[in-house]
This record gives C-alpha cells, structure tokens and sequence, in this order.
C-alpha cells in the first residue's frame, strides 16, 4: 500500500507537471527580424497586434538607436571580401567568428550540495566563440516554434537551421517561471512581458551596447524609449563595473555548484563572445563554477558578462555541427542566440 501510495503522489505530480510546464499553451507568435526591419523602413506604426489564443496581445517595438560608428570599417581587419569557413572559423564581409577548445585541471572538486558532484573530478572544458558583427542584425534571437508561451520547445539546430544561423547556442529559458515575477522579456526589439524579477536582467542594446540591471533598477519604459534590442532573464552577472571577476553572486545556492553553462561576453559594441562549459562528465569535465567563468571573462578582457540558462541545455552549433561536447544528446529548448548574415 505504501508503494501505490507513492506512485499515485509521483503519477500525480507528473501529471500537474506536464499540465502546467510542458503542455504548450496559449502563445503569442513571434514576429522575425525582417518583418521589424521592415517595418521600421516602411515608417509603419509601433505597435503590432497577434493573436494570441483568445486573447489579442499587443506587442510593441523599441526605440532603434544605432551606433553612428561603422562596425564594418572598425573591424575591417577581421571581415573578409567572401564566405571562408572552417572547422573552427568562420569570416565573411558582416561577420568574423572565431572557435576556441580550452581545458584544465582545477585541482577543485565540487564539494557542494549532496556531494554527488565529486565524482566529476576537478578537470573543465570549455569551448570559446569570439564574434565580430557589422551590423546588430547579426545577432539574433528565436522562441521554440516562433512562438513566445508556456511549454514550447525546439531542438537548437532546427532553430538554427530555420534562421540560417552560422553559430547558435541555447538562451535563458525565459518560460522557466510560468512567466510569473520573471522580469522584462525583450527578443529582437520587441517586448513580450514586463513583470519583476529577483535576479539580474541583461540588456543587449540596438546600438551594441550591454547593460546588467538590478531588480530594482529595471523599468520597461525606459528600455523601450532607450532602445532594447535584447534581454535575458536567468543570470546571474559575472564581472563588476571595472570588468573584474565577481566572487559573489545574486543567484540560489543550486546555481552556485558547478554545472555545465551557457554565457555571453561583451567587450565593446559591434564585439562579443559565446562560451559553453561542458560538465557533468567523470575525468574529462565537471562544469564550471560561477566564479570560475566569471574569471574566464576578466581573462578576456570582457567590460560585462552573463550567464545564461545551463545543464543539459548547454548547447552550441556552428554551420550544422555541434560544437561543444554535452553529457547527453541534444534536447529541446525554448528559446536561443543566433549569428546571422547581417539582414539588408
């Protein structure tokens, strides 16, 4: 009896689960790049109605303010006249990318939690893009099925495929909250929510630059008249004002034991990278710490780093291939970071 009384509470569960996290549910399609692009040449209004289930959903634009700098002649020296790609590159006339594979022994085991981490060992893997971008439509991002909502999901590389995306890897899981005090989503200049968070927000700017606010710092009318171009919501921030490794961190004490993870880097505008930590993986990789990757970051020169969503969803593509090394095959993800061709 206690057996089935177990498996009736477990059955139950899973059942409230999949009812409220992964069955898909009423959604707002998301309007791709082009059509903003468009819009904004066509001086069309600010606003665009979808449908979202029952319910109509405005979603409006912000403010596009660009950087009056041409990237294309400011990083001349890493753009290339026509397409050449490798294993680990990638060059063209609006885009340099750059792959990097780096390991090494931390002489650290994971003592966190309930020690199930030691097994890893104290080696890390991680891997490395370095991108430059002529034009801020070279960066992209995508919902699972082109829809913002609940219980959506999609492979990254057939996100990556449908967009054309030279280099891709996974996002912040924006849904992960049921969309409840989960802070400012907005994805390709558009805002799809505005509600409070607890943790940091981190804003990709349309005239390349990046800010991390605070909770309290984060106004969605002031995103929108500044010109948003992107943000993510998971976090937590890896460097301070001056660029230095943090070595304390606004986030749950789950977040702070190594695990495979997923950041974004910003040195300037027009200048950012991609890294992915692989983890999980007895003698080879146990993941990063946070503090770990934060001071990756100050390595590279970063001005402002982010960590993003982690564990199995760690994930990175380039042209087709996988690029990192996961513990587990590819699953499916809601939402990611793309590099394109710039849009004309």
């Amino acid at each position: 009896m206690l057996f089935l009384d177990a498996l009736l509470a477990a059955s139950l569960l899973a059942s409230v689960w999949g009812f409220f996290y992964l069955r898909p549910q009423s959604g707002v399609s998301a309007p791709v790049l082009s059509e903003t692009i468009q819009a904004l040449d066509e001086k069309t209004a600010p606003i665009l109605d979808r449908n979202s289930g029952a319910d109509s959903s405005s979603l409006i634009r912000t403010r596009v303010s660009l950087d009056p700098q041409d990237w294309h002649e400011k990083f001349a020296d890493h753009f290339t006249d026509q397409i050449v790609s490798t294993d680990t590159s990638y060059t063209s006339p609006d885009l340099a990318i750059q792959i990097s594979r780096h390991s090494y022994d931390t002489s650290r085991l994971d003592q966190t939690g309930d020690g199930s981490h030691k097994r890893y060992g104290t080696s890390v893997a991680y891997v490395l893009a370095d991108i430059y971008v002529g034009d801020i439509t070279c960066l992209q991002t995508a919902f699972a099925q082109n829809t913002y909502g609940v219980g959506y999901s999609e492979m990254l590389s057939d996100m990556a495929g449908r967009l054309g995306a030279v280099l891709a890897v996974n996002g912040d899981s924006y849904s992960n909250n049921r969309h409840r005090d989960n802070g400012t989503i907005i994805r390709n200049g558009i805002i799809y929510r505005s509600k409070k968070t607890d943790v940091e927000t981190c804003v990709l700017n349309w005239d390349g630059t990046m800010h991390i606010y605070q909770p309290d710092e984060i106004k969605a009318s002031q995103l929108i008249r500044g010109g948003a171009y992107q943000s993510w919501v998971f976090g937590p921030s890896l460097l301070d004002a001056s660029g230095k490794a943090k070595t304390s961190f606004r986030t749950w004490d789950y977040i702070r034991q190594s695990h495979p993870r997923t950041a974004i880097g910003y040195y300037g505008p027009g200048h950012y990278c991609l890294l992915v930590a692989n983890g999980r993986q007895t003698g080879y990789s146990r993941g990063l710490f946070l503090e770990e990757m934060a001071q990756i970051f100050e390595d590279l020169g970063c001005s402002a780093a982010y960590s993003l969503d982690g564990g199995h969803c760690s994930f990175m593509t380039m042209e087709g291939q996988t690029v990192n090394h996961p513990y587990r095959p590819e699953h499916q993800v809601s939402d990611g970071i793309f590099i394109t061709e710039a849009l004309k």
